[in-house]
């Protein structure tokens, strides 16, 4: 069971004018998006040099300053589950397959941070299709 690293997830009201702003302010680069239908980004991935941050228009997005979730890399997410499931005092939902890509599973901290562990990468999208709900 190993880690394999983290990254950050940000959540934005209006994905589109913070990535904007990531670029041009911070010179952050390598943006993918992810657009519904009416063009929108409601997912994206921008790098920081080889750190790629997530950054979604989505989800509970609140003006407590908690619209970040740390998504940790692991090369056996079960593995995981059960490690965290044993120690924790919070109930932990099992691993999921996710439409985009990697198996899943998330557990929030006693201070309300969301710790997502990930088996996998996002598969990016063609040409920005909407994912099947």
């Amino acid at each position: 069971m190993t880690i394999k690293g983290a990254s950050p997830y940000l959540r934005y009201a209006d994905a589109d004018t913070a990535l904007d702003w990531m670029e041009q302010v911070l010179g952050l680069t390598g943006t993918i998006r992810w657009r519904d239908d009416t063009g929108r980004t409601y997912e994206a991935d921008i790098f920081a040099g080889v750190t790629k941050i997530g950054v979604s228009a989505s989800g509970n997005i609140s003006d407590d300053g908690k619209n970040a979730i740390l998504i940790v890399h692991v090369d056996d997410v079960e593995a995981h589950y059960a490690r965290i499931k044993a120690a924790a005092t919070v109930a932990v939902e099992p691993p999921i397959d996710q439409p985009y890509g990697p198996r899943t599973f998330t557990i929030t901290d006693p201070w309300g941070y969301h710790w997502n562990f990930w088996q996998g990468e996002a598969t990016p999208p063609e040409d920005h299709p909407v994912p099947p709900s």
